[in-house]
């Protein structure tokens, strides 16, 4: 008669094993977790600039949520272009009469604008006026 070996408790080893998987389950979705709010956090970082104010070196974008323009101030070379890109979900303008004027900014889209003369350009939403924004050219 072979002899025959049983565990002294068979579910044991199955507790621990299910257990192991439930942990490395929950430590993966804890690291993945926390990828995803460390790029959260430096996308939130780098959007924000200094002061809340852009330069050159960084995109020369502005985005359109939440009523505001973001960067409120935005500074940027001579020569530069500059793309409005409305995320919200109501359409936009960007507007400084004499320079330029984007029109309607569907939802979801983007018009760019060139600034190819020095100085400030103060602008506003024309269906929003209380939106305001500045772009600071070099």
């Amino acid at each position: 008669m072979a002899a025959r070996i049983v565990p002294v408790n068979p579910c044991a080893a199955t507790a621990v094993s299910r257990g192991m998987t439930n942990s490395m389950k929950r430590n993966r979705f804890l690291v993945l977790g926390l990828a995803v709010t460390l790029a959260a956090l430096a996308t939130v970082v780098l959007r924000q600039g200094d002061a809340g104010a852009a330069t050159a070196s960084a995109a020369k974008s502005v985005a359109i949520r939440d009523f505001a323009f973001h960067p409120g101030t935005l500074k940027v070379k001579r020569g530069a272009r500059v793309a409005f890109t409305n995320s919200s979900n109501v359409t936009h303008t960007a507007t400084k009469a004499g320079a330029f004027d984007t029109k309607g900014i569907a939802p979801g889209t983007s018009v760019t604008v060139a600034f190819n003369k020095r100085g400030t350009f103060a602008y506003h939403c024309k269906i929003h006026p209380f939106m305001k924004g500045k772009v600071v050219v070099e």
